[in-house]
């Protein structure tokens, strides 16, 4: 992940670098780049940690979408040329496009070879080699090529020559496509209108969309806008932003009737920042004189590196405004006697798994007077696992009652509980009191499960979730397992059983004719309300008859 960003960062640094008039001078720049990159190492947790919080990846593709915005301003940082910027934005375009094409077509002959050797020559080529192969394309010839287009003396490329492609392009694509989303748009804000309703927030994308895409085309015309015979290009300013306007009032509506719902999380940060930097750009781009086209990716650049950091950052903002809406449901709870109702119930347990996922759980203690840490168990946890929080005991200190009159049948308190097990851990199971071990799979169609054993055969009842152990001399029932009431007990461990330790995945029991064990390596089911649909269930069975 280092290196991909080092990428765009390098790049954009060597393309500022060339463009000074004592290039040695700046090269210091590139050791600044260096150290920012190894502290982002170094920030990254080790492993795969970084899969559970999702703050670290946030970080990550900001500071991706940074360095490839730095890239297509750096030239022009300290001097400006508005022809010589489209023309490197023109580079930019036609020099991706063309790596990406010489890229596919030597993976296509790289891999057709190495399948080629595997036919003939009857040498097995693993299959991860090919996916080796395409990441070599993109990541190192596809660089170079890319690289390969740029001149060093950017800023006497003065001359424009549009091509009767671009024209087209615009003419007879990309301005339909504005159309036809202008006519969806006002059709849809009509509608409104006329019922009288909040708008759907998916139409906060849509307007987005549009927006991004006239600002696209307004890069591609700028420097012939005046010049060139054609009435589309010729008015698409000042017309499209005119037009604009009303919209981006709907997609505010749109985002902070979400806001005002459900509080602030980072995808709702992010479309905040990008509908105000719309708004921004579309009366820049209405009310400048100059209208300077690096203003886009240097604005653009700013909110991502602004927004990655601080207590103004996206992750801040978000946890302070998730914990803000968890104190608001709290007390709402509590001048009702600690009734809630069963939507609010499930707003606070998705604003709780919200906040551990993001190692921002302590944010709740001063809110509900309890030290949230003391809930997980860290029994296995290491560097790589903090743990999983026990959410069923935090309700029980609570007390918080579900009002059962909120109940509905078939209604959103629809949870799915998946669990993998890890083996790489250290985990133990003795063996002393059992004399076989087989393997364990069952599914929720199944009637009866093969154990490969002389001795005994299990049956499923999948109507009552039962496991059903059977002598195979005198088929009768040596012991019962209700596999249901055990999926019950795992619901109350929290609905992320990943971070369960595989010792709670351990089911076991004995008579004085059967005894058995069960370690899970494998389970799926559903919850909705107080009903269980079992999927699947696989593992490792220890039995002694």
């Amino acid at each position: 992940m280092t290196l991909i960003l080092g990428i765009s960062w390098f790049i954009g640094t060597q393309f500022f670098i060339e463009q000074q008039r004592h290039p040695k001078k700046w090269q210091v720049l590139k050791i600044v780049v260096l150290a920012l990159l190894i502290g982002f190492y170094f920030y990254m947790p080790f492993e795969h940690r970084y899969d559970s919080n999702p703050e670290y990846l946030i970080r990550f593709f900001l500071f991706l979408i940074a360095g490839h915005l730095f890239v297509l301003i750096a030239p022009f940082i300290t001097t400006w040329d508005k022809n010589a910027y489209w023309n490197y934005l023109k580079t930019i375009a036609i020099s991706i496009i063309r790596s990406g094409f010489f890229s596919l077509i030597l993976y296509i002959g790289l891999a057709l070879a190495l399948a080629a050797i595997d036919a003939l020559f009857d040498i097995n080529i693993q299959s991860k080699r090919y996916g080796q192969t395409f990441i070599f394309c993109l990541g190192i010839v596809n660089t170079l090529v890319y690289l390969s287009d740029f001149p060093k003396n950017i800023h006497e490329q003065t001359q424009i020559h549009f091509q009767k492609a671009l024209e087209v392009l615009v003419k007879y694509i990309l301005i339909p496509l504005i159309i036809l989303y202008l006519i969806i748009l006002y059709a849809y804000s009509f509608k409104i209108l006329i019922e009288w309703e909040l708008p759907k927030g998916w139409v906060s994308y849509l307007v987005i969309a549009l927006s991004l895409l006239g600002f696209v085309i307004q890069v591609i015309i700028n420097p012939i806008q005046k010049e060139i015979k054609s009435w589309a290009i010729n008015k698409f300013y000042p017309y499209f932003y005119i037009l604009l306007l009303p919209l981006l009032v709907l997609l505010f509506i749109a985002i902070f009737r979400r806001i005002t719902d459900y509080g602030i999380t980072e995808n709702r940060y992010f479309i905040v920042a990008i509908a105000v930097w719309i708004l921004s750009i579309t009366l820049y781009l209405l009310f400048s004189k100059k209208k300077s086209l690096k203003i886009l990716p240097i604005s653009l650049f700013s909110i991502a590196i602004l927004s990655s950091f601080g207590f103004w950052g996206a992750i801040s903002v978000s946890n302070k405004s998730q914990a803000n809406q968890f104190k608001n449901l709290y007390s709402k709870a509590l001048q009702e006697n600690k009734l809630i109702s069963q939507t609010d119930y499930i707003r606070l347990q998705s604003i709780l798994d919200y906040l551990d996922e993001r190692e921002s759980i302590t944010k709740l203690d001063q809110i509900t007077g309890l030290s949230m840490e003391r809930f997980r168990d860290t029994l296995n946890s290491d560097y790589r696992n903090k743990g999983w929080l026990n959410t069923a005991k935090i309700w029980d200190s609570l007390n918080l009652k579900v009002d059962s009159t909120t109940m509905v049948e078939g209604n959103s308190n629809n949870k799915y509980y998946n669990y993998y097990q890890n083996w790489n851990t250290n985990f133990t199971q003795s063996i002393a009191e059992y004399d076989s071990f087989r393997t364990l799979s069952i599914n929720a169609n199944a009637q009866v499960a093969n154990t490969g054993n002389k001795d005994f055969y299990i049956k499923f009842n999948n109507p009552e979730i039962l496991i059903e152990f059977y002598d195979v001399l005198n088929d009768s029932l040596l012991m019962e397992l209700n596999l249901k009431k055990e999926l019950e007990k795992f619901t109350l461990l929290g609905e992320n059983l990943y971070d369960i330790p595989q010792e709670k995945m351990v089911i076991s029991a004995k008579n004085e004719a059967f005894s058995y064990k069960i370690i899970i390596s494998q389970l799926s089911f559903d919850k909705e309300n107080d009903t269980i649909k079992f999927y699947s269930l696989n593992g490792f069975l220890l039995s002694k008859k």
